[in-house]
């Protein structure tokens, strides 16, 4: 398999720590409010990737960590007056029922940084007593002077960096928190620096250096996240023991856009996962991410989810009857997802073999794609259909609801007449 690496910015043959196995950590979310469709592009991208992987015969350890510790977390907790810990509970909670409603499943852990204290408290006292991070009384920062190895990733020039924190007591404005001290609520813990809690950074490094050591295979993420996170992650790993590179592969996702702008929390120009799931299921979702390469940039509109339907459906209207392997076509679907998981042109490939009848490799590669391509029709529908009419009768939304996501998210169309 090749795989485009940011880091070098070319297409590189794959080539792991371990033959048969592979390390991927890749950037979860942060949990104070519902998953977006920019999210799940990302996020069924290294999931085809992980379960490519596992078909292939690889052991793969896919990493990711949950972010349950932020300024976003604590300011959103004050404003519902509920504590930090039960806000992130459920959104961590949502988030994980996006994630099943997508058929994402390939994750091996989820980790997250508040169960991890321990580990962030001594990768910081690590880099305290090698001279490459100092204290302040606001807390202790990253000193990026001390790293030669910083833009590699991102390409920056140093004099176009912008910190996004500014801080009279940090000795340069680039220079970043790896502890913040001050009192946070609940989420505040003791340090050899003081009370505090952990920067945004050294979370994940923390995080991916218990499970994989210093130097492991892949890293993923939006490409927002270049700089300055992954920037801040490989200053932070690379400055313990001198380890270079931290990560084979750097892979990013393109940006995934309304009207033109990315879509993010902070532009208001969002569409959440479950507000998508009640207008498309699953299976279109996913094959209208997958119809574009990850690195491109994707333009949500209804009219593009529209024709992802309409080409999910003449796939599986043309693959009725079972006439056997497509060498030929099952070799096109391999050969493109090995060429930097091509996913449009995999796509293209299951078009042929439907065309061709090879029902089984349908199967087989569907569910690597997580797309159901065949129509398969399941049991009592008109059952669970009655079941939600009385529910909804009885004012009984919540449960009604929850069923309609279930089969919405199963591709089994709900249309709901008014009470």
């Amino acid at each position: 398999m090749e795989l485009y690496n940011t880091l070098s910015r070319t297409v590189e043959p794959l080539v792991t720590l371990h033959p048969d196995r592979v390390a991927l950590f890749v950037c979860g979310p942060t949990v104070y409010d519902y998953s977006h469709l920019g999210h799940a592009r990302t996020y069924v991208v290294f999931d085809v990737l992980a379960k490519y992987l596992r078909w292939t015969g690889k052991e793969v350890f896919y990493l990711q960590n949950i972010t349950d510790v932020d300024d976003k977390i604590i300011n959103r907790a004050k404003e519902e007056g509920v504590s930090q810990s039960e806000l992130a509970r459920k959104f961590e909670t949502e988030y994980l029922r996006d994630m099943h409603a997508l058929g994402i499943d390939a994750v091996s852990y989820y980790a997250r940084a508040t169960t991890h204290i321990p580990e962030i408290i001594g990768q910081v006292q690590r880099l305290v007593d090698r001279g490459v991070a100092y204290v302040t009384e606001t807390g202790v920062y990253f000193n990026l002077d001390t790293f030669n190895h910083n833009g590699e990733l991102s390409g920056q020039e140093r004099a176009k960096r912008v910190s996004r924190v500014t801080d009279a007591t940090k000795h340069n404005p680039l220079d970043f928190a790896l502890w913040k001290l001050g009192e946070f609520g609940e989420y505040t813990w003791d340090s050899p620096w003081g009370r505090g809690r952990p920067g945004w950074h050294i979370e994940d490094t923390a995080i991916s250096e218990k499970y994989f050591g210093q130097q492991y295979d892949m890293h993923g993420g939006g490409l927002d996240l270049i700089f300055p996170h992954h920037e801040a992650e490989i200053a932070q790993m690379e400055s313990l023991e001198g380890k270079h590179p931290m990560v084979r592969y750097w892979l990013h996702t393109g940006f995934l856009t309304v009207k033109g702008e990315k879509m993010s929390k902070s532009l208001g120009n969002f569409i959440t996962i479950r507000d998508a799931l009640k207008m498309w299921n699953r299976d279109v979702l996913r094959y209208f991410i997958l119809l574009s390469h990850y690195r491109s940039p994707l333009q949500a509109t209804d009219e593009g989810f529209a024709n992802a339907a309409k080409g999910l459906d003449h796939i599986r209207a043309i693959a009725t009857k079972d006439k056997g392997a497509d060498a030929e076509g099952r070799k096109a679907f391999t050969d493109t997802m090995e060429a930097d998981l091509n996913t449009p042109m995999a796509i293209a490939a299951i078009q042929k073999l439907a065309g061709s009848g090879d029902l089984e490799a349908l199967r087989e590669y569907g569910e690597i794609l997580g797309i159901n391509f065949l129509r398969e029709t399941s049991a009592p529908l008109s059952v669970l259909q009655d079941i939600r009419a009385e529910l909804r009768a009885k004012k009984q939304f919540e449960v009604a609801d929850l069923i309609r996501e279930r089969m919405v998210a199963a591709g089994i169309p709900i249309t709901d007449k008014p009470l």
